[in-house]
């Protein structure tokens, strides 16, 4: 390298929002992160990956659970992945997330004060992140939000919080970087 530091970029992705825009848009349900990240940051140095879920419930669908629980284990093998583990809340009709979101938030706001990163990529469509943004924005740092351009999924409220930096993922790219279940 030629001495001049490349900016340091950190991907923040809610799995659960992300898996619910892939299979409502374009029927895929899993992207190969780590190579689909490395695309997202370009030529800059990828920092980190902090990716949040939570775990289907087994009693609800076992395919749909052991499907996710292979696509987990392959994803934590990412040398510079952080997983951040939430959970449904099974006394609400239906089950809802909790804890995913809130520790994505957390995670870029900690990691923005201690000058972890210069730009992070935010791949969720959920608006509930906007103060966590609107935080590491007035920090002087860009959040480029990452999500789909869609009528079906979209993230237009969390885009305006982003000051115009965004990147959609269309078709092509999806397909590009589908995550294929490994044969058992």
């Amino acid at each position: 390298m030629d001495g001049i530091s490349k900016e340091q970029a950190i991907v923040f992705i809610d799995g659960n929002n992300l898996y619910k825009g892939l299979r409502d848009c374009y029927g895929i349900e899993r992207l190969d992160l780590e190579p689909f990240c490395k695309y997202l940051i370009q030529d800059r140095q990828l920092a980190g990956i902090i990716y949040a879920d939570a775990n289907f419930i087994r009693r609800l669908g076992s395919n749909n659970y052991d499907c996710q629980q292979r696509y987990f284990s392959h994803i934590r093998k990412i040398q510079k992945l952080t997983f951040c583990k939430g959970y449904f809340n099974v006394r609400t009709r239906p089950p809802t997330e909790k804890l995913a979101d809130v520790a994505l938030a957390s995670y870029m706001v900690d990691l923005c004060h201690r000058e972890m990163f210069d730009i992070a990529y935010l791949v969720s469509g959920d608006n509930d992140l906007s103060p966590a943004v609107d935080i590491v924005v007035r920090e002087g740092k860009r959040v480029f939000n990452v999500y789909f351009d869609t009528t079906k999924r979209n993230s237009y409220g969390l885009r305006r919080h982003c000051q115009g930096y965004f990147k959609n993922i269309t078709q092509t790219i999806a397909k590009k970087f589908e995550w294929i279940p490994p044969v058992k």
